[in-house]
């Protein structure tokens, strides 16, 4: 029944991650997120790589794999506080023509200035 489960990839990959995650929020939850980027880069990295032997590259692969939901989340708060990825604007719609407003402010008018009277032609 319990023939398929590797005690060390299945089951203490895993229990590292939540340890991690647990002491890290304990000790310093400023560097939580930082743990589980870390973990998830380096279960993934060993794994593409192919480092870490018979026993290490399982267990790390695990790892990443379990520290997946935690950097996904952390990267979902941090777009979400971010303001998301908002409205896309396409070319057709930067160089749309926008309609003037109601109220453009006050009109332009010229004004009478008295002190270029004196100023002849050859002044201009």
């Amino acid at each position: 029944m319990f023939g398929n489960i590797d005690a060390t990839t299945d089951l203490l990959a895993p229990g590292a991650v939540v340890a991690v995650d647990l002491i890290t929020l304990e000790v310093a939850p400023e560097h939580n997120k930082l743990a589980s980027y870390i973990m998830t880069a380096v279960g993934y990295g060993t794994a593409m790589l192919g480092v870490g032997g018979r026993q290490a590259g399982p267990f790390l692969k695990s790892m990443g794999i379990a520290s997946l939901p935690l950097t996904a989340r952390n990267v979902y708060e941090y777009v979400k506080a971010q303001g998301g990825a908002g409205r896309r604007s396409t070319s057709a719609s930067r160089m749309a023509l926008r309609p003037v407003s109601q109220y453009a402010g006050p009109s332009v008018s010229r004004t009478y200035q008295s002190e270029f009277e004196a100023a002849g032609s050859h002044a201009f």
